[in-house]
């Protein structure tokens, strides 16, 4: 027997770039096919988004319109408002002052009532004279206000009436009418 010794194998430089070549085509395949199987849920993902979007896309090509011209109507009547209650405010001052002024006047010519000595034929009369610190207008305000308060507390107390009075007719009638 004649012993053989094992020859290593000699490639060409082309085999030999044409297998490495191979074996990266291979990896990059396999990276290819891995990274799509990775990205197919993602890709799902990205299409519901999509779908969602073009939905809220319809909706707001729908929608907006409608609601922008009610922001314009709310802002148009927000300022006629505005410009009323500029209005009223100001009509309100110069009610204000020209009651302010009338109020002046009045105390004005009651103190020169006041002041002039009156002469009667009879000296019998006396005129008291009631003396307030405060104004007669705000004396006259607080009478009114009182009586205001008065009479609402009498209606009050009218209709405080006529409720249990109602309630006992009917309660009476109810019985009434359970008797045979």
């Amino acid at each position: 027997m004649t012993e053989t010794t094992p020859v290593p194998i000699q490639w060409s430089f082309y085999q030999r770039d044409l297998v490495l070549l191979n074996l990266a085509a291979f990896a990059v395949a396999a990276s290819a096919i891995w990274l799509f199987c990775v990205a197919i849920p993602t890709l799902r993902a990205i299409k519901k988004a999509g779908e969602s979007l073009e939905k809220l896309l319809d909706v707001t090509r729908e929608e907006l319109p409608d609601t922008m011209a009610a922001i314009r109507l709310s802002g148009m009547e927000i300022s006629d408002l505005t410009m009323e209650l500029s209005d009223l405010g100001q009509e309100i001052t110069q009610g204000v002052r020209s009651s302010t002024r009338a109020v002046r006047v009045a105390e004005e010519r009651i103190r020169g009532l006041t002041n002039i000595n009156w002469t009667a034929p009879v000296q019998d009369v006396q005129i008291k004279k009631i003396e307030t610190t405060e104004p007669v207008v705000a004396r006259t305000a607080k009478i009114m206000r009182d009586g205001v308060v008065k009479g609402r507390g009498l209606l009050r107390m009218l209709f405080t009436i006529s409720q249990v009075s109602r309630f006992v007719v009917k309660y009476f009638v109810s019985r009434a009418k359970k008797k045979p």
